[in-house]
């Protein structure tokens, strides 16, 4: 009687196993209010990009000394060149920190209004930058409002690196035995805040995806194993997750997003995810609450069940805002026998720029050691 049971159990379970899985297209709720329960059931968080820190820019100091030596080789009041690096989230990840570790002189290129990058790699943070010797008023093109629309409205992935676009000027001048630079960064970034708070569970349908999400034996995930998709519903209300590449997700109804990978929901990668749900014009149909918020599931990396929680932009709009930031650095000559020179990193901290405030000054000055091979340093501001 016991293996009877188990067949028919079995049974079960591979027909409903076949019903989700068929062609069958999925009929979402004909009522489109009280999908979920929206009663919190936790604190309100607010997410942004510095919603727990403001974003640093690392300039390397190998970087600054090539771009200093081309700008002096061309012997041109202004040169328009590039620094390159990448942007990566913090360990405790509550901000983004952008690194600049390369330098790229750029090149003309037929039909275009200035010089582009020469050695571009794909999720490389491009920075337009201006060596002069004399400081000047640059301008904030609109145009840059409208790349960042176009990143977060596309059908390509997002990635943190699309949503800061940032411009520096250097000013350099010489003294003696050593080059003394004025620097000056720009940032637009969105400045749209997402408000979350967890809600009760909801149900899924189970799915492979679902269960590769969820598996006990699977290891804990880390950034490198991110996915992130939507969500949409059958007809009794239980989620069902689609991956971000689903060709039906442009189609389907959808209440929102899930992500993976993360350890915190205030990770700033939810934040730009939500961004993607909140402003794409390839999602057709987003089935807000009452209330206008939308469902996010996070399957984090220190839970085995995922954790539900609704969210509401503060804005209908993808708003942007500009950070700003200055520096001082002296740069000297090292007449070493070796020619070993001081390794030491720009650290920048970007604030909102209102008026006069949120502009951070900083002399870093390193020197050259008397040691042939000098200990590296890094010289960091508070």
């Amino acid at each position: 009687m016991q293996y009877k049971e188990n067949n028919f159990c079995s049974l079960i379970f591979l027909l409903y196993r076949n019903v989700v899985n068929s062609q069958t297209p999925l009929s979402f709720p004909k009522s489109r209010s009280a999908l979920w329960d929206s009663n919190p059931v936790g604190e309100k968080l607010h997410l942004h990009l510095s919603s727990h820190r403001k974003p640093r820019l690392v300039l390397l100091e190998k970087a600054l000394r090539l771009a200093h030596r081309h700008a002096r080789r061309s012997n041109k009041p202004r040169l328009h060149c590039f620094f390159l690096g990448s942007i990566s989230v913090d360990s405790d990840e509550e901000g983004v920190t952008i690194t600049l570790d390369r330098f790229d002189p750029g090149r003309d290129q037929a039909g275009a209004s200035g010089r582009v990058p020469s050695a571009l790699l794909p999720g490389d943070v491009l920075v337009p930058c201006l060596f002069s010797t004399q400081t000047e008023t640059l301008s904030i093109l609109t145009v840059v409002f409208q790349v960042l629309q176009q990143f977060v409205s596309s059908r390509q992935t997002l990635d943190l690196s699309q949503l800061l676009k940032i411009s520096g000027h250097v000013v350099c001048s010489q003294q003696s035995d050593a080059a003394v630079f004025s620097l000056s960064w720009s940032v637009i970034s969105p400045s749209v805040s997402v408000d979350v708070q967890p809600v009760k569970a909801v149900p899924i349908i189970p799915t492979a995806l679902l269960r590769s999400l969820t598996s006990i034996s699977r290891p804990l995930q880390h950034n490198s194993s991110r996915q992130r998709g939507f969500l949409t519903m059958d007809q009794t209300r239980k989620l069902l997750l689609l991956l971000e590449s689903d060709p039906k997700a442009s189609s389907l109804p959808l209440v929102g997003l899930w992500l993976s990978g993360v350890t915190h929901v205030y990770n700033p990668q939810v934040w730009a995810w939500c961004l993607r749900f909140m402003f794409s014009c390839t999602l057709q149909d987003r089935v807000l609450s009452e209330s206008g918020s939308f469902l996010l599931v996070v399957f984090g990396c220190t839970h085995r069940a995922p954790q539900f929680f609704q969210c509401r932009g503060s804005g209908p709009q993808l708003d942007c805002q500009l950070l700003t930031a200055s520096q001082t650095a002296t740069l000297y000559q090292v007449t070493t026998p070796h020619g070993f020179l001081n390794s030491f990193s720009l650290v920048i901290h970007l604030s909102v720029n209102d008026q006069d405030s949120g502009v951070e000054d900083e002399d870093v000055s390193p020197r050259p050691s008397p040691s042939p091979h000098p200990p590296a340093q890094q010289v960091r501001n508070s």
